[in-house]
């Protein structure tokens, strides 16, 4: 079913919640295509918000950490704010000491996307649309974007992300949605979670997280997450890197993460046909932001897994493809599918 409801009157701003009958729900406001939560059952059946919930609206307009929005135009890294495309060079706006990040200070997560399609079903659907227009942040051509989110009677959230354009563009399209499946944020160290990645190399970058164009392999580095580790098990975890997704190269879905939380029992599961994902442990959390429950968004109390394309793609030949052309269709997935452990089902078993 859908319900919408008034999230803030003065500023008008519209909240819109979808749920299936196996007790999820997943909530959504058009400024950067936001979720506002999801809320999933623990492995006692407790139904809580799984996602990092701001106090309110002023705050999710203060929200320059990105929590749970759809960065855009292109999203992560761009090198030294510029690339070259068909011979032209187009310098961007720097957000992120010299380079741009998801976007440009004034990318899609900062505007309000348009509820185009509501479709109230056992497996409600919203569709939000944006318009952006040739050289918004410096990015050429006339962009439509859109991402359709559907929840599922499995207690999945899929994304369906669409895009066209009249002109050659970069297209990058995420969410940015920061996880702690304590539930409701009541415990803010996710140092206890289990971690798998599916895959077996990351893109090397410098110290300002731009990539070098190696592509290195995790063989026995910290990045080895091919089978399941808990994070307070390596030293001073640290991580904002992208892993290169060991997919079948056809665009269809593969796994590409799964983390668990022995505490809650909750497991969340992403699946894409993206070739990499981001992940992020919120080393740059830095408690400005309040949550609905009353505690502030800290240093590595959430992780991101933001499935993508490679960061710096258009200046790097040997990256995936992140350039959309006239006539072609942006169409790309992710699922997030949300479980719960049984008892003795730990998949990682060092000390919590």
């Amino acid at each position: 079913m859908i319900k919408t409801e008034v999230y803030d009157a003065e500023k008008g701003v519209k909240i819109y919640t979808l749920s299936n009958s196996n007790s999820m729900s997943a909530s959504f406001i058009e400024r950067g295509a936001t979720i506002t939560s999801i809320r999933v059952p623990d492995k006692d059946g407790k139904i809580e918000n799984v996602v990092v919930e701001l106090k309110n609206y002023d705050e999710w307009l203060k929200n320059q950490s990105y929590i749970n929005v759809v960065p855009g135009r292109f999203a992560n890294r761009i090198g030294g704010a510029k690339f070259s495309l068909d011979g032209t060079e187009y310098v961007l706006r720097p957000n992120d000491g010299k380079n741009s990040l998801h976007g440009g200070p004034e990318g899609f997560s900062t505007k309000n996307w348009k509820v185009v399609k509501l479709v109230d079903s056992e497996e409600p659907e919203i569709s939000f649309e944006y318009f952006s227009p040739d050289m918004e942040e410096n990015f050429p051509g006339n962009l439509t974007a859109k991402i359709t989110y559907k929840v599922t009677k499995d207690n999945s959230l899929e994304m369906l992300y669409n895009a066209v354009t009249d002109k050659a563009t970069p297209v990058n399209l995420t969410q940015h949605a920061y996880f702690n499946l304590s539930g409701d944020f009541k415990n803010t160290d996710i140092s206890s979670y289990a971690v798998m990645i599916n895959a077996d190399a990351i893109t090397e970058i410098t110290d300002d997280c731009i990539p070098t164009g190696v592509i290195k392999s995790v063989e026995g580095t910290d990045f080895d997450f091919r089978k399941f580790r808990r994070l307070k098990t390596i030293k001073d975890f640290y991580y904002d890197h992208n892993f290169v997704l060991n997919t079948k190269n056809d665009g269809s879905m593969i796994l590409a993460s799964e983390v668990e939380d022995p505490f809650s029992g909750r497991i969340l599961k992403v699946f894409t046909n993206y070739p990499g994902v981001q992940f992020y442990t919120g080393n740059w959390l830095d408690s400005t932001l309040e949550t609905k429950f009353g505690n502030k968004v800290s240093r590595q109390s959430a992780f991101c897994l933001e499935t993508q394309f490679f960061p710096d793609s258009p200046n790097h030949k040997d990256f995936p493809d992140a350039i959309l052309r006239p006539g072609k269709i942006y169409n790309q997935k992710t699922v997030f599918k949300f479980e719960t452990l049984g008892q003795n089902d730990v998949k990682c078993f060092p000390e919590l």
